[in-house]
């Protein structure tokens, strides 16, 4: 109940201790809302009945009541469209498994805003709780959830016309080289740092230091620097390049130091674009994992669909139930993805997806192929003559889908990828599944 009352900067009463939490005059409270299933009891939505009856519901002293989640949002997004990415991601994660989620956004000192999310355990019935849900305590939620606010951020970054990118691993997972710099709470007064307590004048000359240690190894092997930036965005520009040394470099010196290393090293390749407009930059590393990608998607797509014309004799009567009702377009997308060829990319609309998945599913069952999600096949091997089939691929980055294509070469597997047509849209050149759906059209002779 404290938590809740902190969080929403609201008032209070706690039931089971008799204690009143005022929380009114907190500040930098933004956005406060309860989300819950279809059909929810309308208690749900009081704040102060719902955490009671959570913990009425509760009869160990040491029962979990609930779980809290914090979220850095993205500085790069409004206001408004930081609510509409939290309302999206709650709703898919956990609303969708029928968690009660009482959320907030805050602003911080340093103008970030941060949501904070509780989450019930127990399932919400007209009666009270059920029992709690076990499976909504396995230890990779976490991973998937992490990984899910990416593509949810990432989405929303797009949509709003903005390039660069987050990504959930750790440095060490994307093979970044750069130690990651220490989170403080505060921002940067260093002409007063001696008025600050001891701890935080530590953790400046900690942050200071690793930016120092940063700088240097940039300046030394400016690669490492280049091939980071990348990972945030395919290309990018010489300010971008400038304000991602800004918080990796100790003081304008080095910084220009670094700037100077970067722009004369071969590992920068230049875009000039066609209009005239200023120069994009990316990384030789990032072209070449695009270039080997291609060329995985073309040597796949070939693959069993030989000169003779094997792919006409797809049979286009295995449609799924539906078939009746689906247009002469998706037709042709579905008699193309269950042809012969070992690469087909689709992009279909969120209405069409799930029917169009169980139907080449089922096909490829009845055909005895094993068929495999690529997430999954991407920790184990895929085998010969599976299916391994990617859905979200519009959110997936080139090394990403290289990796999973290369895998799917060797076994001698298909790999057909989905991506969902409005959010390929919004992510424009910054998905390669363009390129990749170019690939698919040109081997099909079911697509226009």
């Amino acid at each position: 109940m404290a938590t809740a009352a902190a969080q929403a900067a609201a008032r209070l009463r706690d039931d089971h201790y008799g204690v009143l939490h005022n929380h009114l005059r907190r500040e930098g409270v933004e956005f406060t809302e309860i989300m819950a299933p279809a059909g929810s009891p309308a208690w749900v939505f009081d704040r102060e009945q719902l955490w009671n009856r959570v913990e009425a519901r509760e009869l160990r002293k040491d029962s979990q009541l609930a779980r809290a989640i914090e979220i850095s949002l993205p500085v790069e997004l409004g206001s408004a469209q930081c609510i509409e990415l939290l309302r999206e991601y709650v709703r898919a994660e956990f609303v969708s498994k029928r968690m009660i989620a009482d959320m907030s956004i805050q602003r911080t000192k340093l103008e970030h805003h941060n949501a904070h999310v509780l989450l019930t355990l127990r399932e919400a019935t007209a009666q009270g709780f059920g029992p709690k849900m076990r499976q909504w305590n396995r230890r990779n939620n976490l991973l998937d959830w992490r990984s899910s606010w990416a593509n949810w951020a990432n989405l929303h970054l797009a949509r709003a016309g903005h390039r660069v990118r987050i990504d959930h691993r750790s440095l060490d997972e994307q093979q970044i080289e750069l130690a990651p710099a220490r989170r403080i709470g505060v921002g940067r007064p260093l002409e007063c740092i001696e008025r600050l307590p001891e701890h935080l004048q530590a953790r400046f000359a900690e942050q200071r230091r690793i930016a120092h240690e940063n700088g240097a190894a940039i300046i030394e092997v400016p690669a490492v620097a280049i091939r980071a930036l990348a990972r945030q965005r395919r290309s990018f520009s010489s300010a971008e390049l400038r304000q991602f040394l800004a918080s990796r470099t100790d003081g304008a010196a080095q910084l220009d130091a670094a700037l100077s290393s970067i722009l004369a090293c071969s590992e920068l390749v230049a875009l000039i674009p066609p209009d005239g407009g200023p120069t994009q930059y990316t990384s030789h590393d990032l072209m070449e994992a695009e270039k080997s990608l291609l060329r995985r998607a073309q040597t796949l797509a070939k693959r069993r669909t030989g000169a003779h014309g094997s792919t006409q004799d797809a049979p286009r009567d295995a449609h799924g139930p539906d078939d009746a009702h689906w247009p002469a377009s998706l037709r042709n997308s579905f008699a193309d993805v269950i042809a012969v060829g070992d690469f087909k990319a689709v992009a279909l609309s969120a209405g069409d997806k799930e029917g169009f998945l169980q139907a080449a599913r089922a096909h490829w069952n009845a055909q005895g192929k094993r068929v495999r999600n690529a997430l999954v096949a991407a920790d184990a091997a895929p085998a010969k003559d599976d299916v391994v089939v990617l859905e979200g691929a519009e959110m997936i980055d080139v090394k990403s889908l290289e990796k999973l294509l290369a895998a799917a070469e060797r076994a001698r597997a298909k790999m057909v990828l989905v991506a969902d047509s409005q959010r390929l849209q919004a992510m424009g050149s910054m998905s390669p599944m363009h390129d990749l759906l170019a690939v698919a059209r040109q081997a099909s002779p079911f697509v226009p």
